[in-house]
């Protein structure tokens, strides 16, 4: 998922939602949501489940952003309009999801599966 997701295209709308310089990279708090949807971890276990992984801990290159900057940084990407239209509002967090579904899709193409929840079959390992 590291190299099919556009998470490029996204760091200068991401690092718009600040004021001045983020504590933390954008890419890496968009990492820990795509960890936290994908795998359904809830707020209060989002750090610990993280630093247990290897695999998610490589993914974010080795540092974990405590949850309130994570859950800051989520309410902010929910607040955040890119268009409004007469009949629609579009959000960051709508445009992050069609990437996400567009990569998922792609990711499904070739073969591999990726489940939301706790136990997910990805290529033909299962993990929990």
């Amino acid at each position: 998922m590291d190299k099919s997701f556009p998470w490029e295209t996204f760091r200068s709308k991401l690092k718009s939602l600040y004021s001045k310089k983020p504590k933390w990279d954008v890419i890496s708090l968009l990492k820990v949501l795509l960890i936290k949807f994908v795998f359904d971890i809830s707020w209060n276990n989002l750090e610990g489940e993280i630093r247990d992984s290897k695999s998610f801990m490589d993914f974010l290159g080795g540092k974990v952003p405590p949850k309130s900057t994570v859950f800051f940084f989520y309410k902010k990407l929910q607040q955040t309009v890119i268009q409004e239209g007469e009949t629609m509002r579009t959000t960051l967090m709508d445009e992050l999801n069609k990437a996400l579904d567009k990569a998922i899709s792609e990711y499904r193409e070739k073969g591999f599966e990726l489940e939301v929840g706790r136990e997910k079959t990805i290529g033909s390992r299962t993990t929990t």
